[in-house]
């Protein structure tokens, strides 16, 4: 098993960032030989345009900390590259640059920014869930890939942290197809791990985590700031995540960790890895906020009880607040079985949710722009609690 960096970080000064994960990546395992001469590329978290201090994005500062870190142990051209929510295009590419506050910190850095946005199938054929995949080029190019990625709370996988932000290498709305084609939890973990074990079998992939400031509450962009003061590094996204799952005290709940738990590509029980550097008990949270879907667990125990209709009735289900609505159509583009449509109403224009064909995936609620999008729970679940 490999070995997990962790130290604490409390903001985002980037020559203390740089120092910190320079040790890390020594600690983490990670050598000269392995960056000299090669095509590394750097994979943040840029889900949506959305200013850093949202919290729903890698910090610019960690980034520029990595690359400065990077460099100091041989590694020449760095390229950036990124597929966020929404279409593939130049266009979305460069609005979510700005808006991360990425173009400006990459121009200071002399760091390549990637605005190409062609892909390529890579295979998989010892995949559980999918044995293929559409990659952005610039990772199937790589010859060591930088995960970057932030530590947030989930709505459709409890927490996002190395694993999900390696879905971030599927092309654009491609991804929404991938969420229709596995559309229960379970099996887009499955998928999620396939994605994540390809890529650390064909690449040499380096998981740097941004828990200096993430996101609790209906992550991944519509939660609220919360300092964890962590940063980690680790050669292995599946380790990683098992010591995040575990600061965030959501421990045995997330499901990519839980399918790589299984497939013993980490342990089950963090005291089985090798965290170094700070204690990582001094940086536990155990009252998190979790997303309102989280709910949702306490139905897994019973999936196929009356055909699964009583799972279906019981879920937490997405509802749009007309008031914080703007008639964008950003949900509507990102629903992968098209259950949203505009009815009229009073004479005024609606957005509304076919609940019956609903597959709960969350990514109205994740892309929507103004967080109009809200997570109803199921009356006798209220009452019960």
């Amino acid at each position: 098993m490999f070995p997990v960096a962790l130290d604490g970080c409390t903001n985002y000064d980037i020559e203390t960032i740089e120092k910190i994960l320079k040790q890390q990546l020594i600690s983490a395992g990670v050598s000269e030989e392995m960056l000299s001469e090669k095509k590394v590329v750097l994979k943040p978290n840029l889900v949506m345009s959305k200013n850093p201090d949202y919290a729903a994005t890698t910090h610019p500062a960690v980034i520029a900390g990595a690359a400065r870190a990077l460099r100091s142990m041989g590694a020449a051209e760095l390229v950036l590259a990124e597929s966020s929510g929404g279409p593939y295009t130049e266009t979305t590419i460069r609005l979510h640059y700005n808006g991360c506050g990425i173009k400006e910190m990459a121009q200071r850095e002399n760091i390549t920014l990637n605005y190409k946005t062609d892909a390529a199938m890579m295979q998989f054929p010892d995949g559980s869930a999918c044995r293929s995949f559409h990659v952005i080029q610039p990772i199937c190019d790589a010859d060591v890939i930088v995960n970057i990625c932030k530590m947030k709370t989930h709505s459709l996988t409890k927490m996002s942290c190395g694993v999900k932000n390696l879905y971030g290498v599927i092309p654009g709305t491609e991804k929404v197809e991938m969420h229709a084609r596995f559309s229960r939890v379970e099996n887009f973990a499955e998928m999620l791990c396939d994605l994540a074990q390809m890529l650390l079998k064909s690449k040499t992939m380096i998981t740097i985590c941004d828990g200096v400031c993430g996101m609790e509450g209906n992550g991944p962009t519509g939660g609220t700031p919360r300092k964890y003061g962590v940063l980690m590094t680790c050669l292995s996204p599946f380790a990683l995540d098992l010591v995040a799952e575990h600061l965030l005290g959501f421990d045995g709940t997330v499901p990519t960790v839980q399918v790589s738990t299984r497939r013993g590509l980490c342990p089950a029980d963090i005291t089985q890895l090798d965290v170094i550097g700070a204690d990582y008990k001094n940086y536990i949270t155990n009252d998190v906020v979790p997303p309102d879907t989280s709910r949702r667990s306490i139905l897994r125990d019973f999936p196929n009880l009356f055909g699964g209709r009583l799972v279906r009735f019981l879920e937490p289900r997405p509802k749009i607040d007309q008031k914080k609505c703007v008639r964008c159509g950003v949900c509507a583009a990102s629903c992968p079985k098209k259950t949203i449509s505009i009815k009229e109403k009073g004479g005024k224009k609606q957005l509304k949710i076919q609940n019956k064909h609903c597959i709960r995936c969350y990514c109205c609620q994740e892309m929507c722009p103004k967080n109009a999008v809200k997570i109803q729970k199921n009356f006798i679940l209220r009452i019960v609690r």
